[in-house]
């Protein structure tokens, strides 16, 4: 293989992880979020009371929420963030397919979609993986 055949396939390779990452954690907080909604509770860990449990809350006069723990982590907050930082490691691996590929600039807007539509990154890793597939030389 030549190095730009590995770099090629590294870069899908990265965008293969990166989209199941985090289309999981999306679907995680897709969970986590109707949980919220619906019984007014946050997933909490290593609280007072036990290892995870739904901690209820209510609002206040001024729509804050009141009632949480004072120990523990809130796994509802946290598994946003790190979301956060996934999708930019997602959109990473998007820009440097769309780079190194020379693909158009509106596929780099559908796959960046991907980490922000629920279930949309695992169709949109399929379909691309196979187009840049597609691309490769094949001298293996």
């Amino acid at each position: 293989m030549n190095p730009q055949e590995i770099t090629l396939r590294g870069a899908l390779k990265y965008f293969k992880v990166t989209s199941y990452i985090t289309g999981i954690f999306l679907v995680l907080i897709m969970i986590l979020w109707g949980i919220r909604l619906a019984i007014q509770a946050d997933v909490w860990l290593a609280g007072p009371d036990g290892f995870a449990y739904l901690a209820y809350y209510s609002l206040d006069a001024a729509g804050e929420k009141v009632g949480f723990p004072e120990t523990g982590i809130n796994l509802t907050s946290i598994s946003l963030i790190i979301h956060g930082w996934l999708y930019v490691a997602y959109l990473f691996g998007d820009f440097r397919m769309w780079t190194l590929y020379r693909w158009s600039f509106m596929r780099f807007l559908v796959i960046a979609l991907g980490g922000v539509v629920p279930l949309l990154s695992f169709f949109t890793e399929r379909y691309f993986s196979k187009v840049a597939e597609r691309q490769l030389p094949n001298d293996r």
